[in-house]
Parts: C-alpha cells; sequence; structure tokens
C-alpha cells in the first residue's frame, strides 16, 4: 500500500526491498557478532524467522497505517509549503507591479512623445520633398 502512495512502479521497488534487505541483512549480522562472535546457531536463524512471522501476523497493519499517515502528513505539509510560496511570489509580484505602474507610466509617455515628435519632423520632411518633386514627376 505504502509502494502505491509513493508511486513506484516494479524495478523501483524491486531496488528497494534489496536495499531493505541488505539493510537487514547488515544488522542481523551485527548483532550476531556482538551477542555470539558469528558463532551461526539454529537459534539465530529461528529467533529470525520468528520475530517476522510476529511482526507479519500482529503489527505490520498498524506499520502500514502509520506510514501512510504519515506520508499523508508530509504530503499535506508539503503542499500547504508550495502553496505560501506561491502566495508570498505572487504578493512581490503583486507589490512590484503597483510600484512599478508610476515610473512605467511616465516612460510610456515620453515615449509616446518622442514618438509624435519624430513623427512630426518626418511628416515635415516627407511634405518638403513632395514639394520639391512636384506632383507628376519628370520623365
Amino acid at each position: 500500500m505504502v509502494r502505491w502512495r509513493i508511486g513506484l512502479n516494479r524495478i523501483s521497488t524491486l531496488i528497494g526491498d534489496l536495499f531493505f534487505s541488505i539493510i537487514a541483512l547488515l544488522v542481523l549480522f551485527y548483532f550476531a557478532q556482538t551477542a555470539n562472535y558469528l558463532e551461526l546457531r539454529f537459534y539465530l536463524f529461528g529467533g529470525s524467522l520468528l520475530g517476522l512471522l510476529l511482526y507479519l501476523r500482529f503489527i505490520s497493519r498498524q506499520v502500514k497505517w502509520t506510514i501512510n499517515k504519515i506520508l499523508s502528513l508530509i504530503a499535506m505539509i508539503f503542499e500547504s509549503l508550495f502553496k505560501a510560496i506561491g502566495s508570498i511570489i505572487t504578493g512581490v509580484a503583486r507589490l512590484l507591479t503597483c510600484l512599478m505602474s508610476f515610473p512605467y507610466g511616465v516612460l510610456r509617455w515620453l515615449a509616446l512623445l518622442f514618438f509624435r515628435i519624430v513623427e512630426a519632423m518626418g511628416k515635415d520632411t516627407y511634405s518638403k520633398v513632395r514639394t520639391r518633386i512636384g506632383k507628376t514627376p519628370r520623365e
């Protein structure tokens, strides 16, 4: 159930299971070394198997439920965090828009004024050239 919640496919599940098995083997190896200097006896394997079976029978459902709730809480925290960051960015953008609207308006007005002045100068030059050429050009 947790794998589907995270969105793992078969290959990533296999890699995760292998990683978990290696870690469990290392932990078992460490405890076997500290307890009886790596004397591999039947009770070591029997105890490990019994612990696994007891876990699967009695504790597995609660652990899955707890992990599912923790993942839901983490997802909710990240969603809230992303919404807060988005709201902050939107607020900063709106503040900058308000602050820059006056200088933008002034620059727009100056650009339009400059355009009209150049346009008037261009029309004046165009009309002078047109009067020199005349309405019917010579051939």
